[in-house]
């Protein structure tokens, strides 16, 4: 299909190419974006044509060695808006996120308590977590799984609809 727009005295035009119009696609069909996946792409050292980003450290592997070039991320994380709704692989979580003590999860698509487990269980020093503006309606979080949040001293819930058992099960379980 080719669409032309006329606004003022520009012209433009799109040509579609069949089978590849994003609208064809059923929205519940999307692909699931995972939190390992999304800090792999924000700090992806080709995303840095002038340099390493700000707090990023990459260091090289040693010559001959099998794993790629690793990286050290900040200490606090910011990955609001990037449509996470879910963990991804454990051991890449507690690699990336050794040393994170800060995580900005708001306004993402994290709709199980299990999924935001497993980030915050592989993440040793958290100590601050927001989680505003995740579709937290509606999800129970088990109280057997709530000592998982034992570390977090700040914990952020704007927004998420979470029912008054999940807060108070969450505040029996972080510390004072």
């Amino acid at each position: 299909c080719d669409v032309s727009l006329k606004t003022g005295s520009s012209l433009f035009g799109l040509r579609c190419i069949r089978g590849l119009e994003p609208w064809s696609r059923p929205p519940d069909e999307e692909e699931a974006r995972t939190f390992v996946q999304v800090i792999s792409e924000k700090y992806n050292p080709d995303n840095f044509p002038y340099g390493q980003g700000v707090g990023v450290v990459i260091l090289p592997s040693p010559p001959g060695s099998p794993s790629k070039d690793r990286l050290f991320l900040p200490s606090a994380l910011v990955l609001n808006s990037r449509g996470i709704s879910k963990a991804g692989d454990k051991s890449d979580i507690a690699t990336f996120c050794a040393h994170v003590v800060e995580l900005d999860l708001s306004d993402n698509q994290l709709n199980d308590w299990g999924e935001i487990c497993t980030i915050v269980s592989n993440v040793p020093h958290l100590d601050f977590l927001n989680l505003s503006m995740n579709p937290l309606s509606g999800v129970e979080l088990e109280p057997s799984a709530a000592d998982t949040f034992s570390r977090v001293r700040r914990l952020v819930l704007i927004n998420t609809h979470v029912s008054w058992d999940t807060v108070h099960t969450l505040t029996r379980h972080t510390p004072e």
